[in-house]
């Protein structure tokens, strides 16, 4: 069942969809860190992060739309079908986010295995 996002995780998700890494000082720690797991890639740190999504946007053109949202002991899960000019369009992703003080500590992207031609 999808309940409302918490904000930092609900601002970095919406980042996805406009482009806008301005929100992601919004969201982030400082010293935040991201692990694609799909392109096992681990990202340290808010500049970082900016460059790797700005570069990642801009390459991918990337939509995202949020299907699903559990929180499991303090782990927000967030299911979203992803689409873009990558080859396996559109793609179900799952982002584990751990979140302190209001702000995103750690987040791991995992691509889903499933089907996700609709």
């Amino acid at each position: 069942m999808l309940t409302k996002l918490p904000t930092p995780v609900a601002l970095y998700m919406n980042s996805l969809n406009n482009n806008n890494h301005a929100i992601l000082n919004d969201c982030l720690a400082e010293d935040a860190h991201i692990h694609d797991i799909g392109e096992d890639n681990h990202i340290y740190g808010l500049a970082s992060i900016k460059d790797w999504r700005g570069n990642t946007n801009d390459e991918f053109q990337l939509e995202s739309k949020v299907i699903n949202m559990e929180d499991k002991h303090g782990i927000i899960i967030v299911t979203s079908l992803t689409s873009g000019k990558f080859p396996s369009s559109p793609q179900l992703f799952y982002y584990f986010f751990s979140l302190c003080d209001n702000l995103i500590t750690n987040i791991e992207i995992a691509p889903g295995e499933e089907n996700a031609q609709l």
